[in-house]
């Protein structure tokens, strides 16, 4: 047996390097994207870098939170957003149906909502809530957003988006608008 390697063998090699190297790569985009947030979670009160003791307390914090947040008082996604739909329907509401009816919002989202994969998580919520409209980042850190489709679809769809793991919506301006007929599909615009 030579020492030597056959062409296919060398091929491999480079194949697996490369493969390597390209996840390597998207882990380093990854940190790239997210640092801001990697930072905030894994700096103690102190300002020193501690990823477990970080990660530890950002974790329990959830948890704890959302347990202090789910009170009886306390009204859901959807109750919140059928609330604002109700106060902008007014009059209109006798002859309204949430389920058949179509409806256009715009809605601004304002706190953690971006590099925490808030457009493309709407997108493929939209689309199986069969909702149509897009999604886009703000240069101010918000995201705006145009859906159409039922208000209980939409309703769900904010639900979807507020029990997100990285997301933390602070704030949502919603307003009406014209539903814009034959519209179809949802996407993400920008970068």
């Amino acid at each position: 047996m030579s020492g030597q390697m056959s062409a296919g063998e060398i091929r491999e090699l480079i194949g697996t390097i490369l493969l390597c190297l390209m996840g390597i790569a998207l882990v380093l985009w990854i940190i790239r994207r997210n640092w801001s947030l990697i930072k905030e979670i894994c700096t103690d009160e102190n300002g020193n870098f501690d990823p477990l003791g970080g990660l530890e307390r950002h974790f329990t914090q959830d948890s704890a939170n959302s347990g202090a947040e789910q009170t009886p008082e306390e009204v859901t996604a959807d109750e919140d957003f059928m609330q604002v739909l109700y106060r902008q329907k007014g009059a209109q509401m006798a002859d309204f149906d949430p389920v058949r009816d179509l409806i256009r919002e715009h809605i601004i989202f304002h706190g953690r909502v971006q590099g925490v994969g808030f457009r493309y998580q709407a997108m493929y919520a939209a689309r199986s809530f069969e909702l149509t409209g897009w999604v886009e980042n703000l240069p101010d850190g918000s995201v705006e957003m145009e859906v159409q489709g039922t208000a209980m679809g939409i309703g769900r769809l904010l639900t979807h988006m507020q029990s997100g793991h990285w997301i933390r919506i602070d704030k949502m301006d919603i307003e009406e608008m014209p539903v814009k007929p034959g519209e179809r599909g949802f996407g993400v615009r920008g970068y």
